[in-house]
């Protein structure tokens, strides 16, 4: 069975574990999804992977690192699974852009955050300069004495 690095089950596109039988030499994913895993005799089995669209994100919940799902209490919020989320299987598949080898990329702007980054640390220098002239000041005053 084909798992991520937490251990969990990775679906294809009928929502069922992957299996992959034989030792595999290499795996292969295309930008609709489709998994192409090498054996090394040679044969090849490919399984399109599971893909989910988001339709309604607000619906979803926390359930781990990393892991989001649909609440327990679905029918008490009044919604319906297949309005939250659509299976991208058969011709929906053409909506799918996978890229194989890529980094992620996050939502983060650098700038803001290296400039962020700089205003504290900035900060930090001033409030540790402001204590050092105040213990000078101090020993200043306990000298007067």
């Amino acid at each position: 069975m084909l798992v991520n690095s937490d251990g969990h089950a990775i679906l294809d596109e009928n929502n069922q574990p992957i299996t992959i039988t034989g030792n595999v030499k290499n795996f292969n994913i295309n930008q609709s999804g489709l998994l192409t895993a090498e054996m090394y005799n040679g044969i090849s089995q490919e399984v399109n992977l599971g893909v989910i669209l988001i339709n309604k994100p607000q619906f979803l919940e926390q359930k781990g690192a990393n892991l989001l799902g649909l609440p327990d209490n679905l029918a008490e919020l009044g919604a319906i699974e297949e309005e939250i989320m659509t299976n991208l299987a058969g011709p929906l598949r053409n909506q799918i852009a996978i890229q194989q080898g890529v980094l992620e990329q996050s939502n983060v702007d650098m700038s803001k955050e290296m400039t962020d980054l700089i205003n504290v640390q900035r900060s930090y220098q001033f409030h540790s300069k402001s204590i050092t002239l105040a213990d000078q000041m101090l020993g200043l005053v306990n000298g007067i004495r």
